[in-house]
């Protein structure tokens, strides 16, 4: 049987970082996943976290 989990009223966003984190991974992805529907191009990145640095990652 299935039991519901408890509602502990946490958010798995109520980290300081967690929002901006996510708003980060988001943007990335949007911008890869349109650049390939538009034009066809494969592009991949790597954030590091200590600075919230956006790089291309070399294929």
């Amino acid at each position: 049987d299935y039991r519901v989990p408890d509602d502990k009223g946490e958010d798995d966003c109520d980290y300081p970082l967690a929002r901006n984190l996510i708003m980060l991974l988001t943007g990335v992805a949007s911008e890869v996943i349109v650049r390939f529907v538009v034009s066809g191009e494969k592009k991949s990145y790597t954030i590091t976290l200590e600075d919230f640095r956006v790089e291309e990652y070399p294929q």
